[in-house]
């Protein structure tokens, strides 16, 4: 492995930069639900300008990652063409291998949690549409014109 020792190690930088990226994101929409519930649009459009610049990253270190891995996969002459982390971490014994299947534990993990959030805060935009809607149908309904008080109304057989 002296030989490839550089990809692999390539791949380790690149996989601690992705679970940096990853806790990121988990900060950004956990902050995303607070705000989502405070209301706040200014602080909602930074936080939703922080997260896609976190998931551009993310996408970009993804690409990276692939590459690295299809250049170790290449140069160890492994015939698995994408492998996952697991699956290079039984390639690799001891302190390599270990190093991947804690990389990996910790991505899913986080990844875990993005989603769980992500699925939260998608129910609170939901519901507060859901208000919103409900809000501007009575608003519209109680614009619209009001038969009690048309001008076509008379006063029959009234009593004085």
């Amino acid at each position: 492995m002296n030989a490839n020792q550089e990809l692999f190690d390539k791949l380790i930088v690149n996989l601690e930069a992705l679970v940096k990226g990853y806790r990121g994101l988990l900060g950004v929409v956990r902050a995303e639900k607070d705000i989502l519930i405070s209301a706040s649009l200014d602080d909602l459009n930074k936080n939703n300008t922080a997260k896609e610049k976190m998931i551009l990253e993310l996408r970009k270190l993804e690409k990276e990652r692939i590459q690295v891995v299809a250049n170790l996969v290449q140069a160890e002459g492994i015939s698995s063409v994408n492998p996952s982390l697991l699956e290079l971490a039984t390639r690799y014994q001891g302190v390599y291998g270990e190093k991947l299947r804690n990389m990996h534990s910790v991505l899913e993990l986080l990844i875990k949690r993005v989603k769980e959030f992500n699925l939260q805060n998608e129910a609170l935009v939901k519901s507060a549409l859901s208000n919103i809607t409900g809000a501007m149908n009575a608003i519209k309904d109680s614009l619209d014109e009001n038969k009690t008080y048309q001008k076509k109304g008379k006063i029959e057989n009234s009593v004085e």
